[in-house]
């Protein structure tokens, strides 16, 4: 009976779907500001209402609004917040905007330099309670023409990574048996593809780069030119 009634007393305790995912949003507010000293503002689109947009309220050379889809992944991640769960609304936050930092402060000046970005939508990766990852730069035309030929061409790992890297915070490292695709981040470097030097056309995308809407576009066709090349070629 004891064990009912606390069910009941937790249930009745358990805030609402909107307010568990107003406290995320407040959560981010505060954490951009206190930990960034970026003001922001969070809040659903009011044109569309499965979209999420962050605003930075001081002058940037980048977009001022970030807009995050609000898909299945994200509403069960709140709906996780809401039943409580421990430490996940820290957890997701602070995920979150480091994100929002590595987009709107850039880590050296070649970065500052970068062409402006476009707000890309990233749904949050619920088993790692990861956040929606916030959109690298709109690419230069160099780029995306490059992305577009080579995708039939063969590729050496030197012009491989030269265009890897030519995405903000991407990197191509290659060691024993492997490349790896890995992108730096405030916390830890993410692997977001892997790519065997052994054997053609083998490789694997990984959910961090998944995750990436527009980038991934634009970074896959890359992973996949440079894994359809021969070895002998490489």
């Amino acid at each position: 009976m004891k064990k009912k009634q606390l069910a009941k007393l937790k249930q009745q305790f358990r805030p609402s779907y909107e307010t568990a995912r107003q406290q995320l949003f407040t959560a981010i507010e505060r954490k951009t500001a206190d930990k960034f000293d970026l003001p922001t503002t969070v809040y659903i689109n009011p044109k569309n209402q499965e979209e999420l947009l962050i605003e930075l309220l001081k002058e940037t050379p980048k977009e001022q609004k970030i807009a995050v889809p609000l898909d299945e992944n994200f509403k069960i991640v709140v709906k996780r917040i809401q039943r409580l769960e421990a430490g996940l609304l820290d957890r997701f936050s602070d995920n979150l905007v480091d994100e929002i930092a590595a987009y709107w402060l850039p880590t050296n000046p070649q970065e500052s330099a970068a062409p402006t970005s476009a707000p890309v939508k990233e749904p949050a990766e619920v088993k790692e309670e990861t956040a929606p990852t916030i959109p690298a730069s709109t690419k230069t035309k160099e780029v995306e023409k490059s992305t577009a030929d080579d995708s039939d061409e063969s590729m050496t790992f030197s012009a491989f990574a030269e265009k890897i890297a030519a995405f903000p915070k991407f990197s191509a490292k290659q060691s024993s048996g492997e490349t790896t695709v890995i992108e730096a981040s405030p916390k830890e470097d993410r692997v977001l593809a892997t790519i065997s030097e052994t054997e053609s056309d083998t490789f694997t995308i990984e959910t961090a780069l998944e995750r990436k809407y527009k980038v991934k576009l634009e970074v896959i066709p890359l992973i996949e030119a440079y894994a359809h090349t021969a070895i002998s070629k490489r």
